[in-house]
């Protein structure tokens, strides 16, 4: 018995090391109510993170919906001073089910989260804030179905 608890615990983490390797940013934020107002956007703000100048870095944008999402796609509209210093407006689709309407990400129990790659290979400064703002552009002014909008910044 206390060598399967060893056993077990031994896999739990290891899973959990291994899974934020090379994260040095990862954040989510909550939608109200699972419905997206057309106004409302969400700030990611990094301005304190450990990060290496030689090193290049990847960024990922993250959408956690349910099964109450009405379409197969959501338009992003995404702006962020990574690339440049300057704010730079990025207008994104992100296809989230298939043609069959089979949701894209992973998930269970009617929640699915899906990474999307947005920026690669990008050099980043620890002495600079920057800051990526995410809004939906659909043609619904309160969009449902979206839980949760995230930001992932990982080293290559």
């Amino acid at each position: 018995m206390r060598n399967k608890l060893f056993v077990g615990f031994f896999i739990v983490f290891a899973f959990l090391t291994s899974c934020n390797e090379g994260e040095v940013y990862y954040r989510f934020q909550p939608v109200k109510n699972s419905h997206w107002n057309k106004q409302t956007a969400f700030d990611f703000l990094f301005d304190s993170f450990s990060v290496d100048s030689n090193e290049q870095y990847d960024v990922t944008l993250e959408i956690i919906n349910n099964n109450q999402y009405p379409y197969q796609n959501i338009w992003l509209f995404v702006q962020q001073n990574i690339t440049d210093t300057a704010f730079i407006t990025d207008t994104i689709e992100i296809r989230l089910a298939d043609s069959h309407g089979k949701w894209i990400g992973k998930g269970t129990a009617g929640l699915y989260q899906l990474s999307v790659p947005y920026k690669t290979s990008v050099a980043l400064d620890s002495t600079r804030a920057y800051l990526i703002r995410i809004r939906q552009g659909m043609k619904d002014n309160s969009l449902k179905g979206i839980e949760k909008v995230g930001v992932l910044v990982k080293s290559k």
